[in-house]
């Protein structure tokens, strides 16, 4: 068996970006920056959205293109399963959120274990999915959350989203991957965002 340094390689830059950025946002929380963890999870999502294609830019072989699957999925359960609820729960939390912290912890370990019960779901089975996703992928989830800061959302509003997008990721719909037209629609979302945060004074 090789050494997992010997799996490192630069066709994985944009997962490991977006793992980063997930990593940024929870940060920003700790400084209780409400606009720069949701701009670090609009970047996350932006550089997950065109990490496979980049990833397709290099040669490799099926170990490492295998492995480009399984790095892009545990990145996506640290940026778009864990780094948002943590990083919501540090901003609502601040003061502690009385009653209803213990609320919102349980809607966000259900916002997580769902996240991940898709992740997992989609490594086992996406090549037998074709051109499409069942459930809602988890960077979408994350980009709902960048755009819940924008609003500053109570505790109770927040763990009734938290709770909605748990069940959005693992129920039975299919949505077509973007693709052209679509997925330059699609990344105009966490640019927008993006700006939106980033102008936030």
């Amino acid at each position: 068996m090789n050494a997992p340094i010997s799996s490192i390689h630069p066709a994985n830059l944009l997962t490991y970006a977006s793992l980063g950025a997930g990593i940024c946002s929870v940060a920003a929380a700790l400084q209780q920056n409400a606009a720069g963890a949701g701009a670090f999870l609009a970047l996350a999502a932006l550089a997950d959205t065109f990490d496979g294609r980049f990833a397709r830019l290099f040669s490799r072989n099926r170990e490492l293109e295998a492995l480009g699957v399984q790095l892009d999925s545990l990145s996506d359960a640290v940026a778009f399963g864990a780094a948002p609820v943590t990083a919501v729960g540090i901003l609502l939390l601040a003061d502690g959120g009385g009653p209803w912290a213990p609320v919102w912890w349980l809607a966000a370990i259900a916002y997580a274990g769902c996240a991940l019960t898709r992740l997992a779901c989609y490594n086992v089975s996406h090549e037998t999915n074709g051109r499409a996703f069942v459930g809602l992928p988890t960077p979408v989830a994350a980009l709902v959350w960048s755009s819940v800061l924008l609003a500053s959302p109570g505790i109770a509003g927040a763990s009734l989203i938290a709770v909605m997008l748990g069940v959005g990721m693992v129920a039975p719909i299919r949505i077509s991957r973007p693709g052209g037209a679509g997925l330059t629609l699609f990344a105009l979302w966490p640019l927008v965002l993006l700006v939106a945060h980033m102008a936030r004074p």
